[in-house]
């Protein structure tokens, strides 16, 4: 067997002018080509424009899951996909970063929930509680808006209502979720357990690794989806 192996080396050494040391060192270079594409695959990043991937039910179970209290906003869920969708921006994501923003809806902080100001717009610690807006679903336009200057050179699709969308100088600067920390807020990672917001990147707990962590944990969820009325009705009779 060994033998036979040797020959059609030897084989293709005279087919194609390879010598031995030259197969194992190619396949070498496969190997690490291999390494290389699992790395990149695990290390792939998730841009803030794009479809939802995450379904409302799973998005309500994670909600409920963390925060049982929070059934009164299980409602804006489909806003966020609406709107996301109407600006080409991930809702799911938006949503998850809400969950951070707001501590899955309990507050606590400086945005009080009067404000509909669920991703923190304008607020920047001290007592400043940032922006108020008419209605959640203005607020939740806002930030879909503002994570889009961030993500996309594209001018918005409906009136705009971020009060800061001028103020992201360079549009497209954060591609990515993951680009978000010290952009969307500073310093984008916490302070008492990183030195510098590269060692919280390089340990996937920055600001926007936080956003993409729960984003994920939402896909993972197997939660059922609702029967349409008019399907129950039909399976009733």
């Amino acid at each position: 067997m060994i033998s036979k192996y040797f020959c059609r080396i030897k084989w293709l050494d005279s087919w194609q002018n390879f010598s031995f040391k030259g197969w194992v060192k190619a396949f070498k270079h496969v190997g690490v080509a291999i390494l290389c594409l699992i790395h990149s695959i695990s290390e792939a990043r998730v841009s803030i424009m794009g479809k939802s991937v995450c379904t409302r039910e799973q998005m309500e179970h994670y909600l409920l899951g963390k925060n049982p209290k929070a059934s009164k906003y299980v409602s804006y869920i489909p806003i966020y996909l609406q709107e996301g969708e109407k600006e080409g921006v991930r809702g799911d994501i938006a949503f998850a970063q809400s969950l951070i923003e707001t501590g899955f809806f309990r507050f606590g902080g400086d945005v009080k929930p009067q404000q509909n100001n669920f991703s923190g717009l304008g607020a920047i610690g001290n007592g400043q509680q940032g922006y108020r807006f008419k209605t959640p679903f203005e607020g939740i336009r806002a930030q879909i808006q503002h994570l889009k200057a961030y993500g996309s050179k594209q001018p918005l699709g409906q009136p705009c209502v971020d009060p800061r969308f001028q103020n992201v100088l360079q549009r497209g600067c954060a591609l990515c979720v993951e680009d978000l920390g010290g952009r969307w807020t500073c310093p984008g990672y916490d302070t008492k357990k990183y030195k510098s917001l590269k060692l919280a990147k390089r340990a996937h707990d920055s600001y926007g690794d936080r956003i993409v962590n729960h984003w994920h944990a939402m896909q993972k969820i197997k939660a059922p989806r609702k029967i349409p009325f008019f399907r129950r009705i039909m399976r009733w009779k």
